[in-house]
């Protein structure tokens, strides 16, 4: 059983999105509300590591020597599109990875996962009797997290999960700083999870049952795109309860861009085609709540956030 999960491991990778803010010394992994919105997609690889470095404040973790192997590409989807999905009505975020679907539900507390890479409800790695805990919020610097989770058929197992350390993590295509380590110890094995913070995305996992490193290719997905962009964005009032400006300052602006917003479902809302430094958005028809943003390019996106409307 814990063989099956950890295989389905690289799955999640992407599926572990959170608001998250991070001191000049500590991160902290605040809550789970910057959840990417259906659209976005990236390559998974996978290598054969000789450790996983150490934990503690303020580390290097190093694997830009590693050779990696693509395994395929993960799309984010809104739950009710997948084929399955009637069967996780609760799943806020889902995403499709070589013809299966995974499902999970982010509450205030908790990042939870429903099921991993399944095509059929009630079989394989589906966690309907008791969903895993991926991640808890707020989660600070040694921090702890013990969880039971059960999938269909199968006993109840415990894991816990310990933020052991951060600092900057190499990969063979990007260097990322203000990263957390997430320890995952099942009892009879110990795996790692690297997370970056802005926004919060689950960058390598490590499985000790197989020694493999599964690694988020981030750089050609958006991610360092957004890292990489001279824009930046001023919004106000934030929150808001009748209009919201965008201020877009940059060369960027030129490129054709659209503002798309989403809700927590990952369901657009709003598109507007960006023409102009000040960009003004009525809220007169949105429901009080959390909403997210992406500043798209012609080809990638450049920014992404979150808005609150009262």
């Amino acid at each position: 059983m814990k063989n099956q999960l950890q295989k389905s491991t690289l799955i999640t990778m992407l599926a572990i999105f959170g608001l998250s803010n991070f001191a000049h010394a500590q991160p902290v992994i605040l809550d789970g509300s910057n959840i990417p919105s259906p659209g976005f997609s990236a390559p998974i690889f996978m290598a054969t590591p000789t450790g996983v470095g150490s934990a503690g404040a303020n580390q290097t973790w190093d694997f830009s020597s590693l050779t990696f192997t693509l395994l395929g590409t993960i799309n984010v989807i809104t739950p009710s599109s997948s084929p399955i999905g009637a069967s996780f009505p609760t799943a806020n975020y889902a995403y499709s990875f070589a013809s299966t679907y995974s499902f999970f539900k982010t509450s205030a507390s908790k990042m939870e996962v429903q099921a991993y890479s399944i095509t059929t409800p009630g079989s394989g790695n589906d966690f309907t009797p008791n969903p895993r805990t991926i991640l808890k919020f707020p989660f600070n610097y040694l921090d702890t997290e013990v969880d039971t989770w059960q999938k269909v058929g199968g006993s109840t197992n415990n894991v816990t999960l310990t933020y052991d350390g951060y600092g900057t993590l190499i990969t063979p295509s990007n260097t990322y700083s203000n990263v957390v380590r997430i320890k995952e110890d099942y009892g009879t094995g110990i795996d790692y999870q690297w997370y970056a913070l802005n926004p919060l995305i689950s960058l390598m996992v490590y499985d000790n049952n197989t020694n493999t490193l599964y690694y988020t290719g981030a750089t050609v997905t958006g991610i360092s795109e957004q890292n990489n962009s001279n824009l930046s964005i001023n919004i106000y009032p934030n929150p808001s309860k009748d209009k919201i400006t965008f201020e877009i300052l940059g060369n960027d602006l030129n490129k054709n861009l659209k503002l798309l917003l989403t809700n927590v479902l990952g369901e657009k809302v709003k598109e507007v085609l960006v023409n102009s430094t000040s960009t003004t958005i009525q809220l007169d028809e949105f429901n009080s709540g959390i909403y997210f943003y992406q500043l798209k390019g012609e080809t990638k996106i450049l920014k992404t956030g979150k808005i609150i409307v009262e």
